[in-house]
C-alpha cells in the first residue's frame, strides 16, 4: 500500500474549503467599509474565522496521527498474522503477499511481487490448486483446498530462504469484486496433521492390542500402524537381550528397511553401541531423540547405512513393565528434527500401551499353557483314576474326606461309591485321626509321598497296605491323590527289606529340594531360595546364571552336565541327570535334577524349568549297601570253598586213619635202633603233618568245632611273641601296646595262639627285605555306628579289637578281596601253602568275632580282629591221660574197610574183643541177637545204609545204658550237641584217631580193669 497518498488528500482539501471561504468573505464592496465600526466588526469577524481555522487544523492534525496509528497496527497485524496472506491477479500472480507468507514459501516478500503462485506448490497439489482459482474468478463464491508447498524454483539461491520441506498448507480463497482479484488465506496445517497422525495410529495401535492373537502379531501390527498411519519411513522393535555384549535383538519391523537391520548392531550398554537412540532408551528407561543422523557424533556407528536409506532423524521409546526395561521401539523419519516434545509425548504413550499388551500377551499366553496343561492333567488323571486294578482314593487334606474312589477300591474295600464318598478316610485308616492328618499334610508338601498303613474292609478284615499319595489340583481345589497297594501276603517276604525301606523314604522326607526356570530367550534365570543352599553359595551372592550354577559343579562333573543340559536345550528333551558339588566344608553333595523343556505357539522351546534334589544320603546308603552286598557275595564264596573243603577232609581222613594207625602200632613192635623204626616214624609225622593240614582245612569250612574257655588275650600274646621273637630279624622291630585291664573272651586258647602267629609271620615277612615295625595292640573298644554297619552280626556292642600291623610292601584292592580264599597267596613257591589267612578267616568267625583287613601298596598292612568280651576269668584245665588194658566186647562199625581193620587192630591190642562190622544193618543184627554180649559200640558217622546217629538211637531201642563213641573224619555234625544228648553218645573222636586217643576214650567210658602184677 502508498502511505504517502493516503495522509495528503485531507490536507489538501482542508486547504481548499478554507481559501473558498476566505473569498466568499471578501467579495464584500471595500468602498463600502468605511466606518470605523465596520472595519472593526470586519477585523473581529477575521479572527474569529483565523480561531476556527486553527482549531480545525489541529483537529485534522490529531485525525492524521489516529489515522497513521491506525495503519501502523493494521500493518503489523497484515504481516506478522500467523496466517499468509496473498492478493493473486486473475492471472494467478503474486500482487500482495504479507511477511507470513513470505516464510512459508521461504521467499523474500519483494521477490514475491509478480511471481506465479504455482511455483511453490508441490507437482501433485497443481490440479487442485487450479481447479481453486478457476472456480474462485468464474463463480465469485469463497473456496478452499489443501497443497504442500516447496522452494520456488528459479529463485536465486541467494535470495532463497531455508524453509523446511513439504509444508502443509490450507488455502481458504475470497474474490475481490472491485479490483478482479483474490484474496488467498494459508494456514500451515502441518504440526496439526503430524498430530492427527499421531493419534490415529494411537488410536489404531489400542485396536491392535485388543485384538492381537500373539505377542508376534502385536509387535508386527504396530510396527505397520506406525509406518502407514504414522507416515514415518521405518520403525522396528528390539528386545534387550542379558547377553555378555547386551544385545537389542530386533524382532519385528515395517517402512523401508532395505536390509538395514541385518547390518545393525545395537547394545544397551554404555559403549559405542550403545549411545543411539534405541540403546540409549533400553539403558536409561526414557526417550531419547537423535534429531539429525548426519550432524549427530553419537549416530556415527549407523549413519553411513541410515542415511544411505534416507533416514534423517530417529526416535527410541523404551519397553517397560514394571519398570523393568524389556526392549525399545525405535522410529526413523526422513525429515530433520521430526520429533517434537508433544509428539514425542504422544508416541511415549503408545510406546507404554505397547508395553502394556506384550505383557498382557505373555500373561495371557502363560495362562492358557496352564490351562491346557490342567485340562490335559485332569483328562490323564481321569483315564488312569478309572482303572480296575490299581486301587486309587481322592482325599481332601483338611478334614480327610473321600471326594472320590475309581472301581478298583470299590471292588477292594467291599462299601459302595457313594458309601466310600460319605466316609472319612479315619474310618478306614487305623492310625489315630491326628497321626492321619499330620501324614496328610506331610504328602500334602511333598515332604513324603510313601506310606505303610493298615486299612479295614468292609468284612471287618485288616489288610497292610502300601500307600503312596501327593497333591492333585481337581477343579482349582487342592487334594491328595491316593495309590494303595496291598501287600499282606508279600510282608513275611519283605522283613528284610522293611528297613532299607523305611531308611530310604526317610531320606527321601528329609531330602533337601530346589527349583530353577531358565528363560532361554532373555537369558534370565530364577533360583529358589533352597537351590543356593544345594549349590554351595550364599543366597544372591552371585547373578543366577548358567555359568554361574556351571562352575558350582566339580570339574570331574562339569563337562558331561554342560553337555547334558546343551542337548537338552537343543533337541527339546528333559534334562535329567546327577552331578556333584563342593560345599564349603570341603564335602562333597550329590545333586539330582529332573528338568522339563517349555515351548512357545512355534514349537521353540523358551523356557526350562526343573527340581534339583539333594541324593547325598541316598548315594552314601548306596555305596554302603554295595560294601554289603560285596562282602556278603565274599561270605558266599568262602562258604561255598568251605562246604568243598570239608568234604575232602572228610575223605582225607578216612585214607589217613589207617596210615596214623598201622605207624604208631610198627612203631610200638619196633626197637629204636631198628631201621624200619625210623621209617615208620616219618610216616607217622608225615600224616601228623597231614592230620594238621586237614583239621586246618577244617577248621576254615568251620566243620571242626573248638574247645572253647574264658582265655586271657593278653597271655595269649605273650605266649605267641616268646615262640615267634626268635625267629624274628633283628631289622624288624616289635611295639607292643597291650592293655592289661582288657577283659577275657570265649575262645580256643590254642587256635587264637595260631591266628597271632599267623598274622605275626605273615606281617614280618612282608618286611623281611627292607625291614620295618611289627606292633601289636590291644584294647577293649564301643563299636561305632560304621563298624557295625559293616559287621551286623558283631552281638556285642563293646569288644575286643586285637591289632596286628606291619610297614611292609602292602596290598592293593585287588589281593585284599582275595586274601581269606583257601590256597591263595602271594607268597613263592614253599614259603605258603595259602591256607593261613583262610584258617585265621575261619577261626575267628568261629569265636562269633570279625577280621578286618586295611592295606595300601608301599604303606603296610593292618589285620583288625573284633572278638565278645566275656566277664569271667580264664581257667587251667588239666588233661588226664591214663592208659589201661581193658576187658569186654566191643561192636565196631564203619563203612571204611581199611579204617576198620586198622582201629580193630588196635582195639585188640588193648586187650579187648572186637566185633568189627562194615554194615550198620549187620551191626544192628547182631546186636539185637545178643545185647547182653557187648559193653561199648563204636560206630562211624557218615555211613551209606544209616548214619552212626540213626544206628544208636536203634542200639538204645535194646539197651538204653549202652556207652557208645562216635567217630568221624567230618567233624560238622559230631559236635552237634543236641543231637548227641538226644541220641545218647558219650564221646565223639575225629579221624584219623591214634591208639592213644582210642584208649582214653574207652577208658572215660568204661570202669577201668587193671590186670595183676607179674
Amino acid at each position: 500500500m502508498n502511505k504517502k497518498r493516503v495522509t495528503a488528500e485531507p490536507s489538501s482539501e482542508l486547504r481548499l474549503l478554507a481559501e473558498q471561504r476566505l473569498r466568499d468573505k471578501l467579495s464584500i464592496d471595500p468602498d463600502a467599509l468605511t466606518s470605523p465600526q465596520d472595519m472593526r466588526r470586519i477585523i473581529h469577524e477575521l479572527s474569529v474565522h483565523q480561531l476556527e481555522l486553527e482549531m480545525q487544523q489541529e483537529e485534522l492534525m490529531h485525525s492524521r496521527a489516529e489515522l497513521e496509528s491506525s495503519l501502523d497496527h493494521y500493518t503489523s497485524l497484515y504481516d506478522f498474522s500467523p496466517l499468509g496472506y496473498l492478493t493473486i491477479s486473475n492471472k494467478g500472480k503474486i500482487i500482495q503477499a504479507n511477511l507470513t507468507s513470505s516464510r512459508m514459501l521461504g521467499v523474500e516478500r519483494t521477490r514475491l511481487i509478480n511471481e506465479p503462485f504455482l511455483r511453490f506448490i508441490a507437482p501433485e497439489y497443481i490440479p487442485v490448486y487450479r481447479a481453486l482459482l478457476e472456480s474462485i474468478f468464474k463463480l465469485k463464491a469463497p473456496g478452499c483446498c489443501e497443497i504442500v508447498l516447496l522452494s520456488a524454483e528459479g529463485i536465486p539461491a541467494a535470495e532463497a530462504q531455508t524453509p523446511p520441506q513439504g509444508h502443509n498448507v490450507r488455502v481458504e480463497a475470497v474474490h475481490l469484486s472491485k479490483s478482479d482479484e483474490c484474496q488467498l488465506i494459508l494456514s500451515d496445517i502441518t504440526e496439526l496433521q503430524k498430530r492427527s497422525r499421531a493419534l490415529q495410529a494411537i488410536n489404531n495401535c489400542n485396536q491392535a492390542l485388543l485384538h492381537a492373537q500373539s505377542e508376534e502379531e502385536l509387535l508386527q501390527q504396530i510396527c505397520t500402524i506406525i509406518v502407514e498411519t504414522g507416515g514415518y519411513r521405518m520403525t522396528w522393535v528390539g528386545y534387550a537381550l542379558d547377553d555378555e555384549e547386551k544385545s537389542v535383538l530386533p524382532v519385528a519391523k515395517a517402512g523401508y528397511d532395505a536390509g538395514y537391520l541385518e547390518t545393525l548392531k545395537v547394545s544397551w550398554g554404555d559403549n559405542e553401541h550403545g549411545q543411539g537412540p534405541g540403546g540409549s532408551a533400553v539403558r536409561t528407561g526414557r526417550p531419547f531423540t537423535t534429531r539429525n543422523m548426519q550432524a549427530d557424533p553419537r549416530f556415527a556407528p549407523w549413519r553411513k547405512e541410515a542415511l544411505a536409506r534416507g533416514y534423517i532423524s530417529s526416535l527410541g521409546l523404551p519397553l517397560k513393565t514394571d519398570d523393568h526395561v524389556f526392549g525399545v521401539l525405535n522410529i526413523y523419519s526422513d525429515k530433520t528434527d521430526a520429533f517434537n516434545d508433544e509428539e514425542t509425548a504422544l508416541l511415549s504413550s503408545m510406546a507404554d500401551n505397547m508395553a502394556y499388551g506384550i505383557t498382557m500377551q505373555r500373561n495371557r499366553k502363560e495362562r492358557e499353557e496352564v490351562d491346557l496343561k490342567i485340562k490335559q492333567s485332569e483328562a490323564r488323571y481321569r483315564s488312569l483314576f478309572q482303572n480296575k486294578h490299581t486301587v486309587m482314593l481322592i482325599v481332601d487334606p483338611d478334614n480327610g474326606s473321600i471326594i472320590d474312589a475309581n472301581p478298583a477300591a470299590v471292588s477292594y474295600y467291599g462299601w459302595t461309591l457313594e458309601e466310600l464318598c460319605r466316609m472319612n478316610i479315619s474310618q478306614i485308616n487305623l492310625l489315630s485321626a491326628t497321626e492321619i492328618q499330620a501324614e496328610m499334610q506331610r504328602a500334602k508338601k511333598e515332604e513324603r509321598n510313601y506310606f505303610i498303613f493298615r486299612h479295614c474292609l468292609a468284612d471287618g478284615s485288616f489288610r497292610d497296605v502300601e500307600v503312596v499319595s501327593g497333591p492333585i489340583t481337581i477343579q482349582g481345589k487342592s487334594l491328595l491323590y491316593s495309590i494303595i497297594i496291598d501287600f499282606t501276603e508279600r510282608k513275611q517276604f519283605q522283613e528284610s527289606l522293611i528297613a532299607i525301606n523305611e531308611r530310604m523314604h526317610l531320606i527321601m522326607s528329609a531330602t533337601n529340594a530346589g527349583t530353577w526356570e531358565s528363560m532361554l530367550e532373555t537369558g534370565t534365570n530364577i533360583w529358589s531360595e533352597e537351590l543356593w543352599k544345594l549349590f554351595g553359595l550364599e543366597p544372591h551372592s552371585v547373578e543366577a546364571t548358567i555359568d554361574n550354577w556351571l562352575e558350582t559343579i566339580t570339574p570331574e562333573d562339569r563337562e558331561k552336565i554342560q553337555m547334558e543340559y546343551r542337548d537338552a536345550i537343543e533337541n527339546g528333551s528333559e534334562f535329567n541327570s546327577i552331578w556333584r558339588t563342593r560345599q564349603v566344608d570341603g564335602s562333597f553333595r550329590w545333586l539330582m535334577s529332573r528338568g522339563t523343556p517349555y515351548r512357545n505357539s512355534g514349537g521353540k522351546v523358551v523356557r526350562f524349568a526343573a527340581i534339583v534334589i539333594d541324593i547325598s544320603e541316598r548315594k552314601k546308603e548306596e555305596e554302603e549297601k554295595n560294601m554289603l552286598e560285596s562282602r556278603l557275595r565274599k561270605s558266599q564264596r568262602l562258604e561255598t570253598i568251605g562246604t568243598l573243603a570239608g568234604g575232602i577232609a572228610h575223605d582225607f581222613n578216612n585214607l589217613l586213619t589207617p596210615i596214623l594207625g598201622y605207624a604208631e602200632m610198627g612203631i610200638m613192635n619196633l626197637s629204636s635202633e631198628e631201621p624200619l623204626h625210623e621209617y615208620f616214624n616219618e610216616i607217622m609225622m608225615a600224616a601228623e603233618r597231614a592230620r594238621h593240614l586237614v583239621s586246618q582245612i577244617l577248621t576254615f569250612s568251620k566243620s571242626q568245632e573248638s574247645t572253647t574257655a574264658i582265655v586271657s588275650v593278653q597271655a595269649v600274646i605273650e605266649e605267641a611273641l616268646k615262640l615267634l621273637r626268635p625267629s624274628i630279624p633283628v631289622t624288624i622291630g616289635i611295639e607292643q601296646h597291650i592293655d592289661t585291664n582288657c577283659r577275657n573272651i570265649l575262645a580256643d586258647s590254642s587256635k587264637l595262639h595260631q591266628v597271632i602267629v599267623n598274622l605275626c609271620t605273615n606281617a614280618f615277612q612282608a618286611m623281611e627285605a627292607s625291614g620295618g615295625v611289627l606292633t601289636i595292640e590291644l584294647r577293649e573298644i564301643m563299636l561305632d555306628n560304621n563298624t557295625q554297619r559293616l559287621f551286623p552280626k558283631l552281638d556285642a556292642k563293646r569288644c575286643l579289637q586285637l591289632t596286628v600291623s606291619d610297614t611292609g610292601t602292602g596290598m592293593d584292592e585287588a589281593t585284599m578281596e582275595r586274601i581269606f580264599e583257601p590256597f591263595f597267596t602271594t607268597k613263592m613257591v614253599n614259603k605258603g601253602t595259602g591256607l593261613g589267612l583262610s584258617v585265621v578267616h575261619g577261626i575267628i568267625k568261629s569265636f562269633r568275632g570279625e577280621i578286618a583287613v586295611e592295606s595300601h601298596v608301599g604303606k603296610g598292612t593292618s589285620f583288625k580282629i573284633y572278638l565278645p568280651l566275656v566277664d569271667e576269668k580264664s581257667e587251667k584245665r588239666q588233661a588226664n591221660s591214663t592208659h589201661a588194658n581193658g576187658h569186654g566186647t566191643i561192636l565196631l562199625v564203619d563203612d571204611e574197610q581199611a579204617a576198620l581193620k586198622v582201629m580193630s587192630l588196635m582195639i585188640t591190642k588193648l586187650g579187648f574183643n572186637v566185633d568189627a562190622r562194615n554194615s550198620p544193618l549187620q551191626a544192628l543184627e547182631v546186636f539185637r541177637r545178643q545185647p547182653e554180649q557187648f559193653d561199648l559200640l563204636i560206630t562211624d558217622l557218615t555211613m551209606p545204609e544209616m548214619t552212626g546217629f540213626e544206628l544208636a538211637e536203634e542200639i538204645h531201642k535194646t539197651d538204653p545204658k549202652l556207652p557208645i563213641i562216635m567217630i568221624s573224619g567230618y567233624g560238622k555234625n559230631v559236635h552237634d550237641l543236641s543231637t548227641i544228648n538226644r541220641v545218647g553218645i558219650t564221646r565223639t573222636l575225629n579221624k584219623p584217631v591214634q591208639m592213644v586217643q582210642i584208649a582214653s576214650a574207652i577208658h572215660e567210658v568204661l570202669p577201668v580193669t587193671q590186670d595183676p602184677a607179674p
